[in-house]
């Protein structure tokens, strides 16, 4: 169980609310995993964080934080010859 309290009128901005409830995964957990490790899909999630190993409920929810937050190590490309 997790120690802080989450009102539920404060849900949606809430870092500590659940993405993964079979294995109490929090938001912020997903998204510091994407921001700072080169994960680029589910598996690769899952295997980092843990979220998305239980039922799979939340995998639609894991595809929106991957797209919002994924890692990016895009380099500047350069042109010149």
């Amino acid at each position: 169980m997790m120690d802080t309290y989450c009102p539920p009128e404060r849900c949606d901005t809430c870092p500590d609310r659940l993405v993964c409830r079979c294995l109490q995964v929090t938001e912020s957990t997903v998204i510091e995993a994407l921001t700072t490790l080169e994960i680029r899909t589910i598996k690769d999630l899952r295997h980092h964080t843990g979220a998305g190993e239980g039922c799979t409920a939340c995998h639609a929810r894991l595809r929106q934080y991957l797209m919002e937050h994924a890692y990016s190590s895009a380099s500047p490309i350069c042109s010149v010859k």
